[in-house]
């Protein structure tokens, strides 16, 4: 029987049970995200918020992201699986006790913790997808998480458009319905049986269990890749691993993209009832639903044309898009309110195709061992920009209008688009063997030249 690698078989049973473990936990993420802003507008006068508050409040989940710091060395020491099935009951719990708080201070603490929980299923759910996927499915398939992430984010916009009526405990109701999605994936994984990263196990010395764990799920024809191969030890993963040349540039990178995307993107969408209502773009609540639409299909997009561009041309050139949209709408406020809605919209499906990028580029940018570790730092780099866009917005606006708050938006943009050009690595499996076998060949043909000159200069002897 012929052996083939197990990131070489078909798409199985395996595969989808983890994929819609993952999508579960994408929506259920992207919905409690996304119901901070407008469950905090309607909060404001029951408990007294200030814009400083609104800010903090909103930016306490993406300061709960920092966990991804920790999380993900744990994942490279214990493994993917046990965190990845557990922690979303604690998501479920920490979501509803928010009914039955009204101190500020406590609210603050359990929208933390919730974005710890989410940390834990950005840096896992990606590392053990990427890590089972076979090699040509696991970038597609990581791109389609966007859109289930981006399925929650609007739908969280849209709940907490419609769940009105409620007297002051409206936002209460708002706010802990991010408990459902939560459940759901909760249930998922403790139902369905999710096993252990393969890759993980051979990168610490478990070869043997993963081989009885591939055997048992793919067959007795598969077995380990070559990258677990190569990366079998069972040392304990070291944040100074990260420092080493070429690893750190990769997570200043992957950092540094994936900040100053999530800068705008948060600081816009969930507070986009705030800004909405102080732009020139008439109706504020069909103006909203309307970028969330439009957010829904710029991740359409991004899925459609992902393996069809470089990922290098796809992060610069959307970074500089959305940055230009901006621009116009910053310049001419004066626009016609259905030509600012166009141009909104514009910026809402570039910035939201751009990031399906997000899942996929981050853990390319590593080796299975440092997987873990290097998706938790740059996922930690991100919420800074995450963070402070979300605390942020509120106070600019507040303090010096809704055009200033989209140009400190576009400075984050413009630093994006000029750090991805000058230093992201191409990390594309199609674009990367393009240029390994152009490379190739220039050295061939370059050796065949010196041959030749050295031959006929022989013959001239």
């Amino acid at each position: 029987m012929d052996e083939k690698s197990y990131k070489e078989a078909a798409l199985s049973s395996v595969h989808k049970r983890i994929f819609l473990c993952v999508v579960l936990g994408q929506i259920a993420c992207g919905y409690a995200l996304g119901i901070a802003g407008t469950a905090l507008t309607k909060a404001t006068g029951p408990l007294n918020l200030s814009s400083f508050w609104v800010g903090l409040l909103g930016a306490g989940t993406l300061i709960g992201l920092f966990g991804s710091l920790i999380v993900g060395n744990i994942a490279d020491k214990i493994g993917r699986r046990p965190l990845f099935v557990s922690h979303m009951i604690l998501f479920t719990i920490l979501s509803l006790a928010q009914f039955f708080v009204s101190n500020v201070i406590i609210l603050f603490i359990l929208r933390v913790g919730i974005g710890i929980s989410i940390a834990i299923d950005y840096t896992i759910g990606n590392a053990i997808l990427s890590e089972w996927f076979p090699t040509k499915y696991g970038s597609r398939f990581q791109s389609y998480m966007i859109i289930f992430w981006m399925s929650g984010f609007v739908a969280s916009y849209l709940a907490g458009t419609f769940i009105t009526g409620l007297g002051d405990n409206t936002w209460r109701w708002i706010i802990i319905s991010s408990a459902i999605p939560g459940l759901i994936a909760a249930v998922s994984r403790l139902v369905i049986s999710i096993p252990e990263s393969p890759s993980w196990l051979a990168s610490v010395g478990r070869k043997e269990e993963a081989l009885r764990l591939i055997h048992q799920e793919l067959g007795e024809e598969c077995t380990i890749t070559n990258e677990s191969d190569e990366v079998d030890n069972d040392e304990p993963v070291s944040w100074s691993e990260l420092l080493r040349p070429g690893v750190f540039r990769n997570v200043v990178v992957g950092g540094i993209f994936y900040a100053c995307q999530v800068f705008p993107f948060f600081g816009i969408g969930i507070f986009l009832p705030l800004l909405t209502e102080n732009m020139n773009i008439g109706n504020p609540a069909v103006s909203g639903i309307l970028y969330n639409v439009f957010q829904i299909v710029g991740a359409c997009l991004g899925v459609l044309i992902f393996n069809y561009i470089s990922r290098k041309f796809f992060i610069v050139s959307t970074f500089y898009t959305a940055a230009a949209a901006l621009a116009v709408m910053i310049i001419w406020q004066s626009a016609p309110a259905s030509i600012t809605m166009i141009i909104f919209s514009i910026f809402a499906v570039v910035l939201s195709a751009a990031v399906i990028l997000e899942n996929p580029y981050p853990s390319e940018l590593f080796d299975t061992r440092l997987r873990g570790t290097g998706l938790g730092a740059v996922i930690a780099i991100s919420c800074v920009g995450a963070a402070l866009g979300t605390f942020l917005l509120p106070i600019i606006t507040s303090h010096f209008g809704v055009y200033a708050t989209l140009f400190v938006c576009l400075i984050s943009l413009l630093i994006g688009g000029v750090v991805c050009q000058i230093w992201a690595p191409e990390t594309s499996p199609k674009f990367v063997k393009a240029k390994n076998a152009k490379a190739k060949n220039k050295v061939k043909n370059t050796k065949a030249v010196l041959t030749n000159g050295f031959d006929i200069s022989e013959e001239k002897i």
